[in-house]
């Protein structure tokens, strides 16, 4: 039984490092393609703001230090060159490991503490984009460049906006 589960174990391992190569040869190849389809700027237009947040499965995301993760990086990189160029980046960034969180309840007048995360999922989230674009069509645009939704899941949801002398 055990010699069983370490060739399924090993053939897993090669089928994640072929899966990731082949992720890191489509983002390289296609950030040719994501400059040439730059999304216009919206100067002039009533634009609204999305947040992309970005989830993704540490089990599946490239190893730090391989060419695999180097070629994700240089995905968001680029990504984030292409949207400072179409002027739709509002902010962005990349966030801790789970591991580093403290989450915050108030029961009763009581300020509960936990280290961690809120809820156990196999999809943490890894950071956010806020884009000011058009409309959805062009957030959506947006968060299928994101590198990591090839093995994750990108979230497109329209801020909130109080100010009444905005909208």
């Amino acid at each position: 039984m055990a010699l069983a589960f370490r060739d399924f174990s090993a053939r897993l391992q090669q089928r994640r490092a072929v899966l990731l190569a082949t992720l890191a040869l489509t983002i390289a190849a296609t950030l040719p393609l994501q400059a040439q389809t730059a999304i216009p700027a919206t100067e002039g237009k009533k634009s609204m703001q999305y947040m992309l947040l970005i989830y993704g499965d540490p089990k599946l995301e490239p190893a730090y230090g391989t060419p695999e993760f180097e070629a994700m990086m240089g995905g968001f990189f680029a990504l984030n060159e292409q949207m400072k160029a179409d002027k739709v980046l509002v902010s962005g960034e990349g966030l801790q490991g789970v591991e580093t969180a403290t989450s915050v309840k108030l029961r009763g007048g009581k300020v509960e503490t936990m280290d961690g995360p809120f809820a156990e999922t196999r999809e943490h989230l890894g950071g956010y984009y806020v884009v000011d674009v058009p409309d959805l069509d062009k957030a959506l645009r947006y968060a299928a460049m994101v590198p990591s939704a090839a093995w994750g899941t990108v979230e497109v949801r329209p801020l909130m906006n109080y100010n009444p002398t905005e909208q």
